[in-house]
């Protein structure tokens, strides 16, 4: 599962279904951890993103 709290700038994610890719352009800020972590994984049709 892609993590927000460990993704850094740069790094690329992709969707083994349909070939979607993402790339990390700025780190989240979401308190990784805390009370405002982000919950929701990374996920593209259904199915987590895999880091490239």
């Amino acid at each position: 599962m892609a993590n927000c709290a460990e993704m850094k700038p740069g790094d690329r994610f992709v969707c083994e279904n349909c070939g979607l890719e993402l790339q990390v352009t700025k780190a989240c800020s979401c308190g990784a951890g805390g009370e405002e972590a982000c919950t929701v994984p990374l996920m593209c049709c259904g199915r987590d993103m895999s880091k490239k």
